[in-house]
């Protein structure tokens, strides 16, 4: 990319930007020197390593990076030979390594969530003997530690101890009263690295020793007393022992340093380029931006974008330097301005050139300096703000002439600055170029400006470019209708309020309402009115047309935008009806499970109420077979409350009410209300109130309070199972042939479910004995219920029916 294009998209700000999120020198260093890259694999790696670091900052906060110093400079000096570098500068070494390691151990673990980030600190040596070594010496405020060697720590112990004795010397003298009236003030000071007390220069004498200095009025001298001479000869040389000894410190950690120059310098690359990547994501955090997918179909689709330098806002005072100027570094930058509208910008596959138009300040020059800034931001690794599912091609070249460039010191008038840009981007486009012209034809007489303009297009289109322009000329407008790859674009402009919208509408192309924007700023009337006749017939024509488009556009916009609030209700209610649905469907399956449940319990106690009754009466006749047993007034009763208690859980559903049977006579047609069968009675004593029916082939006995009149009977639902139908008659004592349930044709599991159910009819009519019709087929059918039967709790046994009643065929159930 061109240092121009940079500049007229004002990619500068961006890196300024940037380098404000990064910590290190470095790192701000680095940021400051951005530059978009051409190459699509380039791009995507780039992208994602700010989308992973960006996950990484948000799961687990900023990266602590306040460890990276500047020290590339100081590691280069160390390998000169005797050289040695600062304490201070050689704690910031150590302090830099000891960033890269924790850097190093923290992306150790990442290898599968952020694998891009884990190769950069892979790759680091660890260097902790270094380390090691500078924390055991150097403090962090630069000081050489008595630590780092023996002999330094024997120097200043003994350093100390006669530095004590010394001032215990000099106090001695300061206390001592017969020289009191000598002693000018009551402190002991250094004069020439050596201590001193300060003596009235009239009683010198006093104080034999030696005078370092005099002060300003002449009234005080610091003299050395004899008795600390040779001590303050002793703690000098001691001194100079210690320097050297620091000096040897300093060398040898200097010369570590130098030997692992290579190591250091490539950890201060990767920590570096961490930093940028860290600045690279806190910048997408704070512009709550989106990486752009990347695609080869030269679509672009920018959707919800907003222009970063327009969302910029300063939220900290700035810094000033003693050259009075700001400090970038000191400026923390938020992106929050709500008045910015966002804009689509939209580039389908086929089209070539879009051309923006539409009224002055209308926002067609950000729109494309929008798309080209984007570009760039993106081919630099960074993500832009826009929504998600914004796509953008790699470009290999980008070119932008935007802005007056006006040189009046070249003599180059605005049509000829822009000529000149122009002649630099012809000769250098390439297929893979996106071309930025802001104006394209203006400055000159605009029939030639015009012509001259279509003769740009033509030869950007041959040369397959990707080009957006901007202009107020209705040549350009007329060529995007004549032209397949071509489009209009025109910023949205309210007819009414004569405003612009800040949003573009494709397909149409837009009217530079001159006039309406004069007239909002103050022009007069008397002016409006003698443009307008001014104005020929086709061009107020177009105006008229094109005022019509932008009105029945905004009409489309606002109807859209009611169906886009009806979809959303619809969808609301679809889904509020769906849980609904669902809420109703569960609580049915959890009713139906329930009395499952309390039917399945009420059989089974049924079934061992009649199981003792029948014990009671087995019993009886064992005891007394002899006898003529009627039911006893308890028994009739207990097989009563059986009943009342199943028809109460289970009522049997009329559509009209039951007429009692009275009187039975023989020939008589009557209902058999449990089987819901009509049947005729073959006989019936109406003293004991019992009939035999006949229903079809089979004799039925049963009470009249088992009976109905024909026409007052109710038809009641039966199940059928797969055209199978199961039939179950009277209780134990007034069936004839046993109940039966026919199976055949079904398949195993729905013959085992017909089957359960059969069990459980029969339980609750107190019978015996159930016959199971199958059939022999190839036998598995048979199998499978003798399998059932044999592990079922209330089946005492179970056998095939002789071969006259079905044989094999037929297998019959005893319950027990």
């Amino acid at each position: 990319m061109n240092d121009h294009t940079l500049k007229a998209l004002e990619f500068d700000k961006i890196r300024e930007f940037l380098s404000s999120f990064a910590v290190s020198e470095g790192g701000k260093r680095r940021c400051r020197k951005l530059s978009p890259v051409t190459e699509y694999h380039q791009v995507k790696h780039l992208l994602d390593e700010t989308t992973q670091m960006r996950a990484e900052v948000e799961q687990h906060g900023n990266l602590p990076l306040n460890g990276i110093h500047d020290i590339g400079a100081a590691v280069e000096r160390a390998q000169i030979q005797n050289f040695f570098l600062d304490a201070k500068v050689l704690f910031d070494i150590g302090e830099t390594l000891e960033t890269a390691e924790m850097l190093r151990k923290y992306f150790s673990g990442c290898a599968d969530t952020s694998p891009l980030l884990f190769e950069y600190t892979s790759s680091l040596a660890p260097l902790t003997h270094l380390t090691e070594k500078i924390r055991k010496c150097i403090s962090p405020q630069g000081e050489i530690l008595d630590t780092a060697s023996s002999e330094l720590s024997d120097i200043r112990r003994r350093i100390r101890q006669l530095r004590r004795s010394i001032i215990k010397t000099l106090e001695n003298l300061l206390g001592d009263e017969q020289k009191a009236y000598a002693i000018q003030d009551d402190f002991i000071t250094l004069r020439n690295n050596r201590y001193v007390i300060p003596v009235r220069s009239d009683s010198k004498t006093a104080v034999p020793g030696v005078v370092h200095d005099q002060s300003q009025s002449k009234a005080t001298f610091f003299i050395e007393p004899l008795p600390v001479v040779e001590m303050n000869n002793e703690l000098q040389i001691l001194h100079r022992d210690e320097y050297y000894e620091e000096i040897r410190i300093l060398t040898d950690l200097t010369s570590l340093i130098a030997a692992d120059a290579d190591a250091i310098l490539h950890t201060l690359a990767v920590v570096e380029t961490i930093d940028l990547i860290h600045a690279k994501a806190l910048f997408s955090k704070a512009l709550s931006a989106v990486p752009a997918s990347l695609n080869r179909s030269s679509v672009i689709a920018l959707l919800h974008c907003r222009h970063p330098i327009l969302l910029a806002r300063c939220s900290a005072q700035q810094a000033v330097t003693e050259e009075h100027t700001p400090s970038i570094a000191s400026v923390f930058w938020t992106f929050d301005r709500p008045e910015v509208v966002p804009i689509d910008i939209i580039k389908r596959a086929g089209i070539s050139t879009l051309i923006i138009t539409g009224a002055n300040a209308g926002g067609k020059t950000v729109a494309m300096k929008t798309l080209g800034l984007f570009v760039l931001m993106t081919q630099a690794g960074l993500h832009i703000p826009a929504a998600a599912g914004s796509e953008l091609p790699v470009f290999e070249k980008v070119f932008a002439d935007i802005g007056d460039e006006q040189n009046i010191e070249a003599n180059l008038s605005t049509f000829s600055s822009h000529i000149c840009q122009i002649k630099d981007i012809t000769a250098a486009a390439t297929e893979n170029a996106l071309v930025l012209l802001d104006e394209l034809g203006s400055g000159t007489d605009p029939g030639e400006g015009g012509a001259l303009a279509l003769a740009i297009l033509d030869f950007l289109r041959q040369k397959r470019c990707c080009t957006v322009v901007t202009t107020h000329l209705n040549l350009l407008k007329n060529y995007a209708y004549t032209t397949d790859d071509v489009e209009n674009v025109s910023v949205a402009f309210d007819p009414q309020t004569f405003r612009p919208l800040y949003s573009l509408v494709y397909g149409v192309p837009g009217f530079s309402n001159a006039l309406a924007i004069a007239q909002l700023h103050g022009i007069s009337d008397d002016i409006l009115t003698k443009a307008g006749e001014y104005l020929n017939g086709s061009d107020r024509h177009i105006a008229e047309l094109i005022h019509g488009l932008e009105k029945t556009h905004q009409d489309i916009i606002a109807q859209k935008k009611i169906l886009g609030t009806i979809i959303d209700h619809a969808k609301k209610y679809l889904s509020t009806a769906e849980r609904f649905c669902e809420a109703l469907k569960q609580k049915k399956e959890k009713i139906l499970k329930e009395f499952e449940v309390s039917a399945r319990k009420l059989l089974r106690e049924s079934e061992q109420e009649l199981k003792k009754l029948i014990r009671e009466q087995r019993r009886r006749r064992l005891i007394r077979p002899d006898n003529d047993f009627t039911d006893s007034e308890a028994t009739l009763n207990s097989f009563s409350d059986v009943k009342k208690k199943l028809a109460a859980s289970f009522p049997i559903a009329q559509h009209q009410p039951v007429q009692p049977v009275e009187t039975l006579s023989t020939g008589q047609n009557v209902m058999v209300v449990h089987l819901n069968k009509q049947g005729t009675v073959i006989s019936a004593d109406n003293a004991s109130r019992c009939a035999v029916i006949a229903v079809g082939s089979v004799r039925v006995k049963a009470g009249y309070h088992e009976l109905s009149m024909p026409h007052a009977a109710a038809s009641l639902s039966t199940t059928h199972a797969l055209k199978q139908t199961v039939s179950f008659h009277a209780a134990a004592q007034t069936i004839c042939l046993p109940p039966r349930v026919n199976v055949i044709g079904l398949h195993v599991d729905e013959a085992l479910s017909l089957i359960e159910k059969a069990i459980d009819h029969a339980l609750m009519q107190g019978v015996e004995l159930l016959e199971i019709i199958h059939g022999i087929g190839t036998g598995r059918l048979k199998q499978a219920i003798h399998e059932y039967l044999k592990n079922h709790d209330v089946i005492a046994r179970f056998e095939s029916a002789p071969a006259h009643e079905g044989g094999s065929g037929v297998t019959r159930a005893y319950i027990k």
